[in-house]
């Protein structure tokens, strides 16, 4: 009985420590993703349409 509670302790722990890595690397890199960023709101709602304005002369 003994080994059948420590193996799924072992089991367990190399489960948790699977997820645990591979979560990590989902989220790598990810860190600002969610961060505001005003000129991106522009860019969102206008596009590239003030960048096709032309110069004045």
């Amino acid at each position: 009985m003994k080994r059948y509670v420590l193996i799924g302790l072992f089991a367990g722990a190399a489960v948790t420590f699977l997820v645990y890595l591979l979560r990590r690397r989902e989220l790598e890199g990810s860190e600002f993703k969610e961060f505001f960023d005003s000129s991106s709101v522009a860019d969102d709602l206008f596009g590239d349409a003030f960048e096709e304005l032309p110069d004045k002369p």
